[in-house]
C-alpha cells in the first residue's frame, strides 16, 4: 500500500504531535475538526490560504437534510424511506447504496449535534422544493435547512479571516443580504416596508464601516462558515493558515500524519488518530480541468484559489481511487465575467436572481433558446448542444425590475457596465443580433415564439415553469406562469455567460466510516476524506438546494465520530 519509498522519506524540520489533522477549513474540515475537538481530541486544521472558510463561505449556505428535527419541530414529518427512494431515483444505478444510508442516518444527528455543543444554528427554509419532482419520494418543503445570520463581531480577531463571500451576496455598497432579504431588494422603490427594510439594514451596514473593513451582518454560506469557525475556535482547535500540506506521512502500513509548510519553513507533523483531507477538490487546478471539465478553455470556476487538488493527489500516490465515473464532474453554475480595467476578472453566478424571472432568455450563437432558463442547471443544455458560450436577453423593463447579472435591480449600475462592455445594448433586436454576433432573422423570431408561450403561460419548447423548482427561479407575483414574460420594450440588453462550476464531484473512494479506499476496497489506515476530496454520493445529480454543502458537514461528522472512537 503507497509507493515503495513513501515510508523511507526522513520528517523534515520541527517535528509536533497531535491526535488529528485536519486539511482544509471549509464546512467539512471546520465540521470533522471541532466534533473531534469536542470528543477531546487535540486538533490542527491546516489553512492553505490566508482565509478560513473556504468554498463553504461563498455558497448559499444551506444543507439538505431529509428527516430532521427541525422540519419536524415545523409541523413536516416525512414516511420511511423516501428520501432513500427519491435519491435512487435521481442518481440512478450508479449511487452508492451504503454511503446513501450513512448520508440519511447521520445526516440528521450531525445537525442535532452542532445545535447542542456548537454555535452552529439552522432554520427551515420554506417554499423550496426538491430539484426532481418527477421521482418517487419528491418533497415540496421542510428538506432545505439555512444557517441562521450571524453577527461577525463575535469572531473577534478572527473575523478579518474569514474568507468574504461572493459579491452577488452583497446588495451595492457591500452590504451583505440573505434569503429573506432578496424580495425586499428587489421591492425596495415599489413597496414603503420593503425600502424601510432596507435602510434598516444599510444604516446597520454603514455604522459597521466606521470600525471594520465589512459589514458585520453575515447571511448564507458566510454565516455558516463563520458559526462553524467560531465552534472551532469554542472546542480549542489549533488552527493554522498560509500553511500548505506538502505530503502525507506513510509509516508501517498507515498514514501517521503530514509534512506542512509554516512560515516558509517544513513542519513534520504527526497525528495519533489519523488525517481527514478536506482541501476542497481541483477547481483551482487547470490540468485537471482540462482532463475533467467540458469546453475548459470557457469554464469559469466560482471556487477559491486553494482548491487545487492537495488532497486527491497526495492521497491518490498512497494508493486511494477515485469512486468511478461521476454523471457530472462538477456542480454547474452559469457564469458571467467582467474584465476590470486592472486586468482583474468580477465573476457573477446567475443563480436564481435574474435568468429564470419573466421576461430573460438564453440564446446561442444561432439566435435560438436551448434550455429551460429557470431550471437549476442550465449549463448541461449548455455543454449538450454545444451553446458556449451563451447570452442571457432581457428588455428595459426586465432590467429596472430584476437586474441583469452584475446590474442590481432598479438598473443600478447598467450605465456603467455598458462602458465597461460587460452589458451590450441596442435599440433594437436586430441591432442587439449584430452586437452578439447573431443571425438578426432568427433571433427575432426566438423571441417572437417565447412571447407567444408567454402570454398563454406554456413553454412547449422546454417546460419553463413546469415545476415547483423553477417557480422558486421565478416571480410568484407574475402570471400566469412566474418563469414566463414577453421581451418586448426596448432598449435590449445581453450579457455573455459561460459554463462554470461551484464545486467539483469527482473525489476519493470511501466507506460509510469516510475512511478512503485502496484499490482492493480496503481502508488505508488513518486516513480520511470529507467535502470535496470525498466523491459525491450524488455523482454529479444533486437532489436538491444545499445538496454539496450537506455532504461535507455530514461526512466530516462521520469522520470526526470514527477517529474518536478509533483505539
Amino acid at each position: 500500500m503507497g509507493p515503495p519509498d513513501a515510508a523511507s522519506r526522513q520528517p523534515v524540520g520541527e517535528t509536533i504531535h497531535t491526535d488529528v489533522v485536519v486539511v482544509g477549513s471549509g464546512g467539512a474540515g471546520l465540521t470533522a475538526a471541532t466534533v473531534a475537538a469536542r470528543h477531546g481530541l487535540d486538533v490542527l486544521l491546516l489553512e492553505k490560504t490566508g482565509y478560513f472558510g473556504g468554498t463553504t463561505a461563498l455558497s448559499g449556505g444551506g444543507i439538505w437534510v431529509p428527516g430532521s428535527s427541525l422540519a419536524a419541530q415545523a409541523g413536516i414529518h416525512e414516511a420511511p424511506g423516501m428520501a432513500s427512494r427519491y435519491v435512487h431515483e435521481v442518481v440512478g444505478p450508479t449511487l452508492r447504496p451504503d454511503l446513501l444510508e450513512a448520508f440519511l442516518e447521520a445526516a440528521p444527528l450531525m445537525v442535532d449535534y452542532l445545535h447542542s455543543h456548537t454555535a452552529t444554528r439552522f432554520a427551515v427554509q420554506h417554499g423550496f422544493a426538491d430539484w426532481h419532482p418527477q421521482a418517487t419520494g419528491f418533497s415540496r418543503d421542510g428538506r432545505l435547512l439555512c444557517p441562521l445570520e450571524y453577527d461577525g463581531r463575535e469572531l473577534g480577531d478572527h473575523f478579518g479571516l474569514l474568507r468574504p463571500p461572493l459579491a452577488e451576496f452583497n446588495a451595492p455598497g457591500g452590504l451583505m443580504i440573505g434569503l429573506g432579504d432578496m424580495g425586499h431588494a428587489a421591492n425596495m422603490t415599489r413597496s414603503f416596508a420593503s425600502f424601510r427594510h432596507m435602510a434598516r439594514l444599510a444604516l446597520s451596514y454603514g455604522i459597521d464601516r466606521l470600525r471594520y473593513p465589512r459589514g458585520t451582518r453575515l447571511t448564507m454560506g458566510n454565516a455558516l462558515a463563520a458559526r462553524l469557525l467560531r465552534s472551532a475556535l469554542d472546542a480549542q482547535v489549533t488552527l493554522w493558515r498560509n500553511a500548505p500540506m506538502q505530503r502525507l506521512l506513510f509509516e508501517e502500513g498507515r498514514v501517521t500524519g503530514v509534512v506542512a509548510t509554516r512560515d516558509g519553513v517544513s513542519v513534520t507533523v504527526r497525528a495519533r488518530k489519523g488525517v481527514v483531507l478536506s482541501s476542497g477538490g481541483f477547481s483551482a487546478n487547470a490540468q485537471m480541468r482540462r482532463q475533467y471539465i467540458p469546453y475548459p478553455e470557457h469554464h469559469i470556476s466560482l471556487v477559491p484559489e486553494g482548491n487545487t487538488g492537495d488532497g486527491l493527489n497526495t492521497a491518490l500516490a498512497l494508493g486511494g481511487q477515485f469512486d468511478g465515473d461521476n454523471l457530472s464532474n462538477a456542480g454547474w453554475v452559469v457564469v458571467s465575467v467582467l474584465r476590470k480595467a486592472d486586468g482583474t476578472l468580477q465573476k457573477f453566478p446567475h443563480l436564481f436572481l435574474d435568468r429564470g424571472k419573466p421576461g430573460c432568455i438564453a440564446v446561442n450563437d444561432q439566435g435560438r433558446r436551448f434550455g429551460n432558463e429557470s431550471a437549476t442547471n442550465l449549463v448541461e443544455p449548455m455543454h449538450r448542444t454545444g451553446s458556449v458560450p451563451a447570452h442571457l436577453i432581457c428588455d428595459h423593463a426586465f432590467i429596472r425590475r430584476y437586474g441583469l447579472g452584475l446590474v442590481r435591480p432598479g438598473g443600478w449600475g447598467l450605465q456603467r457596465l455598458i462602458a465597461a462592455g460587460y452589458v451590450i445594448t441596442a435599440p433594437t433586436l436586430e441591432g442587439l443580433a449584430e452586437r452578439i454576433g447573431a443571425p438578426a432573422q432568427v433571433l427575432k423570431a426566438t423571441v417572437d415564439r417565447f412571447n407567444v408561450q408567454a402570454a398563454c403561460g406554456v413553454d412547449d419548447e422546454f417546460q419553463r415553469g413546469s415545476t415547483p423548482a423553477d417557480h422558486f427561479m421565478g416571480d410568484s407575483a407574475h402570471q400566469p406562469n412566474p418563469c414566463l414574460g414577453p421581451v418586448r420594450s426596448g432598449p435590449f440588453y445581453a450579457v455573455q455567460i459561460h459554463p462554470g462550476d461551484s464545486t467539483t464531484t469527482v473525489g476519493l473512494r470511501v466507506d460509510t466510516h469516510a475512511r478512503v479506499l485502496d484499490a482492493q476496497g480496503e481502508a488505508i489506515p488513518g486516513l480520511h476524506a470529507a467535502g470535496l476530496d470525498m466523491n459525491s454520493l450524488w455523482r454529479g445529480r444533486a437532489p436538491g438546494n444545499g445538496a454539496n454543502n450537506t455532504l461535507g458537514l455530514t461526512f466530516g461528522f462521520i469522520a470526526a465520530q470514527t477517529l474518536a472512537q478509533a483505539q
